[in-house]
């Protein structure tokens, strides 16, 4: 590989390989642990709930995260079954994490009789940051990439790496950085509102899906490597559904009753 592409492997030691990918994704998971246990004390949850949480929530959401990214690039897949299992290659989408990990929360919080909207809340604060942050790990494997670019923040993807139509094509728009970026900013409007008692509790949660709905509608446009239903991708028609469903309970009567601001 060329010296300009980023290396996916940083470091081997014998028969011990570490990627980036998983790096990232742990210093993700690290900076996360840390915002949300501070949320739970600001909201009088036991932390004991987070910690309890935590390995479920990484076992159904990697697992979550691989079916959907499978599901979304099942041509490559069906290809090259055995590449399935490879998730040190990287390989996870984001709305199988999501949907994942609401199942996990909602049936533990149905067990232990505590509220929904609050640990989801006081958890969902700090995803944007992670997901800030675990983009990064999509640069070193040269993935999540858009369409072909000549702007000057332009990434020289390695051919190996490219669709097979965009071989001609070395430099792409980063979409992993867009993306990067636009969370970050997600995460400081919806941390700050938490952090000064805005709301009341589930809005966060909404604020944050309707957000996050539409950045991936958006960004998405600039994707060449997703499944297209009709005039848009199985992504794009997702973030709509996830925008709708958003807006229709924050607008329901039962959460009219406590809607908004203090």
């Amino acid at each position: 590989m060329s010296g300009q592409y980023p290396e996916a492997i940083l470091f081997s030691i014998g028969a011990v390989t570490v990627y980036w990918y998983g790096v990232i994704l742990a210093v993700a998971i690290i900076v996360g642990l840390f915002i949300a246990h501070k949320n739970f004390e600001k909201k009088q949850v036991s932390t004991d709930h987070l910690y309890n949480l935590l390995f479920l929530l990484i076992i159904f959401g990697l697992i979550g995260g691989r079916i959907g990214h499978i599901i979304g690039e099942w041509g490559y897949y069906a290809a090259s079954p055995s590449s399935i299992i490879k998730i040190w290659e990287g390989g996870l989408a984001i709305h199988g994490v999501l949907s994942a990990g609401l199942l996990v929360v909602y049936f533990y919080t149905k067990i232990k009789k505590l509220s929904f909207w609050l640990v989801v809340d006081s958890m969902i604060i700090a995803l944007p940051l992670m997901q800030s942050i675990g983009r990064w790990g999509n640069y070193f494997n040269q993935e999540l990439f858009g369409k072909p670019t000549e702007v000057a923040w332009g990434i020289p993807i390695a051919l190996a790496n490219r669709p097979f139509e965009y071989a001609g094509y070395e430099f792409f728009h980063p979409l992993f950085f867009y993306e990067s970026i636009l969370m970050l900013l997600v995460f400081a409007i919806i941390y700050y509102l938490f952090r000064q008692d805005q709301f009341h509790f589930g809005h966060y949660t909404l604020l944050y899906f309707i957000l996050f709905g539409v950045i991936r509608f958006s960004l998405d446009f600039l994707r060449i490597d997703m499944f297209q239903i009709g005039p848009l991708l199985l992504t794009q028609w997702i973030s709509i559904v996830i925008i709708a469903l958003a807006i229709y309970i924050w607008r329901s009567p039962k959460f009219q009753k406590t809607l908004a601001k203090k």
